[in-house]
């Protein structure tokens, strides 16, 4: 996504009417690709979800910490369960979360609001934006009417124009999280769990950026 058309397309909505907070973000300029990786600020998430189908799964759980430039703020981190719109299905058996679990679990649009809030200034950090960062857009256009409008880094993206330059994907299982933690040398995590896989992947992008010698914030953009 161009970061021209980003602010072109937030100064549209901002002035249009957005349901807040999603206005409040659109009303702020997001970090130029230009920006030093030490210097930009970025929301580490995970969701655990009813199924892998983003046009139709629901949140069932999500984690995030925010990453300041190769620093993880602990004390930022959060996680919440969610109350889905109907049961969770086979998914329960991948996740652990139960009927009952979610049953008493957060309304959505609470916690939506609180995830637009944490990214106002800041870069989504996910590990396969196409079920995370879509399943975000559909949820925000119902409660603001309006995608989610934000520079989106995929440690998954990075990692798959990695080994094809390389001319060495081996298949989809060496790019999924765990493996590619085992890759960079990062300890093993529980998967599955919302907020263990955020921290699993703003430790990733750091050891991505490290090893890639990345300097600046257009370099790591989806």
């Amino acid at each position: 996504m161009r970061y021209s058309w980003l602010v072109a397309k937030r100064w549209y909505y901002a002035h249009r009417n957005t349901a807040e907070p999603l206005r409040s973000l659109f009303a702020t300029d997001p970090p130029p690709p230009t920006t030093a990786i030490e210097k930009t600020e970025f929301v580490a998430l995970d969701i655990e979800t009813t199924g892998l189908d983003a046009a139709t799964a629901d949140m069932l759980s999500v984690g995030w910490v925010v990453v300041r430039g190769s620093r993880i703020d602990l004390r930022t981190a959060e996680s919440y369960i969610v109350q889905p719109s109907g049961d969770v299905g086979h998914s329960a058996s991948v996740h652990g979360l139960t009927d009952t679990m979610v049953g008493q679990g957060h309304n959505w649009g609470v916690i939506l609001d609180k995830i637009v809030d944490v990214l106002e200034g800041r870069v989504l950090l996910v590990h396969h934006a196409g079920l995370d960062k879509t399943l975000l857009d559909r949820m925000c256009k119902r409660r603001y009417g309006a995608r989610l409008l934000v520079p989106v880094v995929d440690t998954l993206a990075i990692e798959m124009r990695r080994q094809r330059s390389r001319h060495h994907v081996e298949n989809d299982r060496s790019l999924r999280l765990p493996a590619l933690r085992a890759e960079y040398g990062l300890p093993r995590y529980s998967s599955h769990d919302c907020l263990a896989d955020a921290l699993g992947v703003a430790e990733l992008l750091i050891a991505i950026a490290r090893n890639s010698k990345t300097r600046s914030l257009g370099e790591l953009l989806a």
